[in-house]
């Protein structure tokens, strides 16, 4: 995936699917934790305005890969982890 980051830099980095939310609240209360806390979280809300048969509705919370240990770690001890969808190896 190709992520711009702040200042115009843009680099290929690999993400991954962290946590799933249903709704805009949970999802940046979330974004807010885990960005306190140094994560870089993609600013996307996939979402949740198309209910159709095989749609997520809903928004998943991306991180890089290189965070994806830190913040389901942060999400586990604030009890958020009933949201997690992927959990470190």
């Amino acid at each position: 995936m190709i992520v711009r980051l702040g200042n115009d830099q843009i680099r290929h980095m690999a993400v991954q699917r962290l946590a799933f939310v249903f709704d805009a609240g949970t999802f940046a209360v979330i974004k807010s934790l885990l960005e306190s806390e140094g994560v870089r979280v993609l600013d996307l809300a996939y979402g949740g305005h198309v209910a159709i048969a095989g749609v997520d509705h809903g928004y998943y919370i991306e991180v890089l890969d290189e965070d994806r240990d830190q913040a389901a770690s942060l999400l586990r001890e604030r009890g958020f982890d009933k949201y997690l969808v992927s959990t470190p190896a």
